[in-house]
């Protein structure tokens, strides 16, 4: 008698869901969210990247790409200790601190994590006493 019940439970069910629409499957996709340009576009940031440079005692880190970042004022000493050749991931922060809305990352022995926001762009060549932009220069 049980397998008479179950067998028929079975096939009910199967007729209740064979029937159904599939609402998950014809709903279409939600856009994309246009948060910061990189939402907005085919473009996505790279993964992360080879530091080229850190000046100013962890204040303006240059990558391989010749981007260069200013690191936020309370993570200052920690990249002061990034080295050339250390690999950053790169990450949009969820909740920014001000306009410093990336998140460079270096894993090691613990993962250091640190704000900043896009400089400017740096010629990968370019030597310690190239002007950094915004200074000031004499003529």
């Amino acid at each position: 008698m049980r397998i008479v019940a179950l067998s028929a439970g079975l096939a009910l069910a199967a007729a209740v869901w064979g029937t159904a629409p599939a609402a998950a499957q014809s709903a279409s996709p939600a856009a994309a969210s246009c948060l910061s340009d990189w939402g907005c576009s085919d473009v996505r940031p790279p993964l992360g990247l080879y530091v080229q440079a850190v000046d100013r005692d962890g204040q303006y880190i240059t990558l391989e790409d010749g981007s260069l970042w200013e690191v936020e004022i309370s993570d200052r000493a920690l990249t002061a200790g990034w080295r050339p050749r250390d690999f950053v991931g790169i990450h949009t922060i969820a909740a920014p601190r001000g306009d410093f809305e990336i998140l460079l990352t270096r894993a090691g022995y613990s993962e250091q994590r640190a704000a900043a926001r896009l400089a400017g762009r740096r010629d990968p060549g370019a030597g310690p006493d190239e002007p950094f932009p915004g200074d000031l220069t004499e003529e």
